[in-house]
């Protein structure tokens, strides 16, 4: 059944495109990718929980509004004469207090915390750009995975078919005697390498269809061979220059570092006295041993400074020095490694180009001795493994040449990528979230903050963990099965010729073979990988213990 599918997904595929609206192009693949995969949400939702930090540091800067209440019993003793109206009574007293605070000076620890917060942002937010180019590079190199491995089982359908029509011709040829045993075998070789090969070209297609699936979330449908992207940029400094000034990685780091930066100089705040502004309004009755009601208003400037606390502010700030430091290095190497990438994909389309050309002269010359030594092998001048030996090279070439077109198409996908301009070209638009911030003269805009009332539902993959599962379903009514334990069971079968190959090596099958008490062969499961070596079924009653000699029917 899965040879039939195949092959028929072959067919439809060599038999082209029944309309041009049904297919499923690499486009409409990375923009079904990019919207939809969770990869982008998560990196969204970080950047949303980055900017909600920065409004939290914003608001240190606002005043700060509190409000106070209290209400309880209260004693006091003074022990002085004339002794005071109520001295050792206790007195139900209450309290309402409000205090205004508004920080006027920290050392612009606050100012610069802000940026900090706010180079977060716009790190979070080229990490959102950037994992919508790698999230649609691995679209698209899915796609074309997909479609090169519908190609390549193709060939190697017809591989197999090639090989079995020899085999055909080579055994009417031994049984006319015009050709010996030795052909017979080599054909029957060359037949089963050709199977194998097909097998491992199925596997990779269903490898490249899961991964297909993670990328894209559909399944693999009507897609077609891409071809190559127009309009690329013509030299590799021009696509180095861009990709300085654009790259998300590059952009990415150069956000961290800058914030390592501004929290470096956040540090020296703790070297100077903070400086606020205070008000307090408070209304009392029968409180703080005062009987009556009063009220105290006050507005007071407050300065506060810790003048020594064990080394910890200066250990802070050399943390952020080697902070800073470290945000520089990483953005040093990860600018090295995106030029990399770039040079890499720069090479893969220029090289494969000429690779490709070489290899469509490789796959016409090859095509043209198979058919010439097809002829001459008939004649009788050449010989078998002449025969094979050339469709294989044909082989061999058509699959090469399928390959390189592949690679040469996603590297101009790749370029693109490591210039941080795939989603640009396809203009595919990023998500919000990857737009920073508009931050004009060091001004980060105040914005109000959200009011919610409910928490965040699950996501929709894998599943939704508040329905729940369908029960399981109860067994059939019956006798419950018999308990045997494993080491009763092994005496019954151990001895068995049939289940001693299955616990003997790959490298004693060959001893096992030629024992002359038994006379046994290599046992056919190990040329038959469906079968099992499970023991045969034991009709008889097994003992649940050697002591008991109980049987269980």
């Amino acid at each position: 059944m899965r040879r039939a599918l195949l092959l028929s997904t072959a067919l439809l595929w060599l038999a082209g495109p029944a309309s041009a609206a049904d297919i499923f192009t690499i486009k409409d693949a990375i923009l079904q990718a990019v919207r939809t995969h969770p990869g982008v949400g998560e990196a969204s939702a970080n950047r949303r929980a980055t900017e909600s930090e920065l409004r939290q540091t914003q608001s240190t800067l606002l005043p700060q509004v509190r409000v106070e209440a209290s209400y309880g019993p209260e004693k006091l003793h003074r022990y002085i004469t004339p002794a005071p109206v109520g001295n050792g009574d206790w007195q139900n007293g209450s309290n309402a207090s409000v205090v205004v605070r508004q920080l006027l000076f920290d050392g612009f620890a606050s100012i610069h915390d802000i940026w900090r917060q706010a180079a977060r942002v716009d790190a979070a937010a080229a990490r959102v750009h950037e994992r919508s180019e790698l999230i649609a590079l691995d679209a698209a190199e899915a796609y074309i995975d997909v479609v090169r491995y519908l190609r390549l089982v193709a060939l190697a359908q017809e591989n197999v078919a090639s090989h079995r029509r020899i085999l055909g011709n080579v055994r009417s040829r031994f049984s006319g005697g015009r050709s010996g045993e030795g052909d017979l075998q080599q054909a029957q070789e060359r037949v089963a390498s050709a199977e194998a090969v097909l097998a491992d070209f199925r596997r990779s297609l269903d490898e490249a269809r899961g991964k297909y699936r993670r990328a894209v979330g559909l399944e693999p449908y009507n897609l077609r061979f891409p071809g190559r992207l127009p309009a690329m940029p013509p030299s590799k400094d021009g696509s180095l220059a861009v990709a300085l000034r654009h790259n998300p990685t590059i952009r990415a780091a150069q956000a961290d570092a800058d914030a390592a930066k501004y929290g470096f100089r956040a540090t020296a705040g703790a070297f100077v006295p903070t400086v606020s502004l205070e008000g307090r309004a408070l209304r009392g009755n029968d409180s703080d041993n005062l009987l009556g009601r009063r009220d105290e208003v006050s507005g007071k400037v407050v300065m506060s400074w810790d003048i020594f606390r064990g080394g910890q502010d200066l250990w802070r700030r050399n943390e952020f020095a080697e902070r800073m430091i470290e945000q520089n290095m990483r953005h040093a190497r990860l600018q090295r490694e995106a030029f990399e990438a770039l040079d890499k994909a720069w090479a893969a389309r220029t090289v494969t180009s000429d690779r490709i050309a070489a290899l469509l002269r490789q796959v016409e010359a090859a095509r043209r001795v198979v058919g010439a030594y097809t002829k001459e092998y008939e004649l009788g001048q050449r010989t078998l493994i002449d025969l094979l030996d050339a469709e294989n090279q044909l082989f061999n070439a058509q699959v090469s040449l399928v390959s390189s077109r592949g690679v040469a198409v996603f590297a101009d996908y790749q370029l693109l990528a490591a210039m941080g301009h795939l989603l640009e070209y396809l203009k595919t638009a990023p998500p919000p979230e990857a737009v920073p911030l508009d931050v004009a003269g060091g001004i980060v805009p105040v914005s109000l903050p959200p009011i919610i009332l409910q928490e965040p539902g699950p996501g929709p993959e894998p599943l939704n963990v508040a329905v729940p599962l369908p029960p399981a379903p109860a067994p059939a009514p019956g006798d419950p099965p018999p308990v045997i334990r494993f080491t009763e069971r092994w005496p019954q079968w151990q001895a068995s010729p049939q289940t001693a190959v299955a616990n003997t090596s790959l490298g004693e099958l060959s001893a096992f073979a030629a024992v002359p008490e038994t006379g046994s062969r290599i046992d056919a499961r190990w040329l038959q990988p469906t079968m099992s070596f499970a023991p045969p079924a034991f009709a008889g009653p097994l003992p649940l213990s050697p002591s008991t000699g109980a049987g269980v029917n």
